[in-house]
């Protein structure tokens, strides 16, 4: 019994996190003006201060990983694509596994672990040092000034960055198949490219979307719900980390019923 009471209360708190979170994003992004905000120099200052800070430094580790993993597995890819033969079903799931799934999980993970733990540790020691509420006083509205440049930021980066995983995987592994298997780098790239469609770019894009909404949205939120006691903002950084995971995993689970 204490099993079923302690997974039925999982399962209530899970639910109520979820509404206070949606509620949390539908609030936010219902005050925010971007007439009157987007030319504010304090937030544009805060806004590309995140990007270089989010994106721009994440590039190099990322463009090592792409390489990476273009060697290993798109050059596998390719391999199974040059030597099997009446199996079409069969690579295409493989190609939209590797091409469609690799890098908005690997993106994901990165700036889970680099960003968004970050994220929650600025903000949270920005609350125990008491430096929002003389802000609020000013004027200046916390979702205009610490969540929305980082949201944006964080959707920006991982759709960007998403992309420029997969580029590189792409030629890197198009390269290193024409290395290592002697097959035509340019035969190879072209038969990988000719798999991706319209259609799979746009769910693509879609995916890094919704995966940087929910990255840059649980950063935030557990971030603001630091109070007075440091020792919160280890606390709210764990549980920012596991939940973005879990929730990233569920988004992906849910866009790949409908890709295979």
């Amino acid at each position: 019994m204490k099993f079923f009471d302690w997974m039925g209360h999982r399962c209530i708190e899970s639910c109520f996190y979820i509404i206070d979170l949606t509620y949390f994003l539908i609030r936010t992004l219902s005050i925010w003006q971007p007439q009157r905000n987007v030319f504010n120099r304090a937030v544009y200052y805060v806004f590309v201060d995140q990007l270089i800070f989010i994106g721009i430094n994440a590039v190099a580790i990322i463009t090592l990983l792409a390489i990476l993993v273009g060697a290993g597995i798109t050059s596998q890819l390719i391999f199974i694509i040059q030597s099997i033969t009446g199996a079409d079903e069969l690579i295409v799931i493989l190609s939209r596994l590797i091409l469609s799934e690799m890098g908005p999980l690997v993106i994901g993970l990165i700036l889970i672990g680099k960003s968004c733990s970050t994220i929650v540790v600025d903000l949270g020691n920005t609350k125990v040092s008491g430096e929002i509420e003389p802000l609020q006083y000013l004027g200046i509205d916390v979702a205009d000034y610490f969540v929305i440049p980082r949201i944006l930021c964080m959707v920006i980066s991982q759709m960007a960055l998403a992309f420029y995983f997969t580029a590189v995987m792409i030629l890197s592994g198009a390269l290193f198949s024409a290395i290592m298997y002697d097959f035509s780098a340019l035969k190879s790239l072209s038969e990988l490219l000719g798999m991706i469609s319209l259609n799979g770019v746009l769910r693509f894009m879609l995916k890094n979307f919704l995966f940087g909404l929910i990255i840059g949205t649980i950063a935030c939120f557990q971030g603001l719900l630091v109070k007075n006691s440091p020792t919160q903002v280890s606390e709210q950084m764990q549980k920012a980390v596991v939940r973005s995971i879990v929730f990233l995993f569920i988004a992906d689970g849910y866009f790949m019923m409908y890709t295979l």
